[in-house]
């Protein structure tokens, strides 16, 4: 009997703790709400760049081609920096300091 009396006790302690957790994130979140200011609806004025832009296709697509292009630079970069190279070699360094800790007796 004093086992069950012990389990209630402990439950009800630990779920009135995680109440006052979740309490307190409550009151905090309402106290530190982010506020975003709007203006007035207004419709965005269209800048001379995004005007001159709409007028032309040949621009468009001039802008279209450098992005292609900066798109493929930043791939071919990455591909040369050898991010998956270490993953496609198999285990690295990082087991290597594993062989530093002894090892349990009967395993080598």
């Amino acid at each position: 009997m004093q086992g069950v009396v012990m389990l209630v006790v402990g439950m009800t302690i630990l779920f009135a703790a995680m109440a006052v957790l979740i309490l307190a994130m409550v009151v905090l979140k309402r106290l530190f709400r982010t506020r975003v200011l709007m203006p007035d609806k207004q419709e965005p004025e269209e800048s001379e760049a995004v005007s001159q832009l709409a007028r032309g296709t040949e621009d468009e697509e001039i802008v279209a081609a450098i992005a292609v292009a900066l798109t493929q630079l930043r791939a071919l970069d990455l591909y040369r920096s050898g991010l998956g190279t270490a993953l496609e070699a198999g285990r690295g360094s990082w087991w290597a300091v594993g062989g530093a800790y002894p090892k349990p007796e009967g395993r080598r």
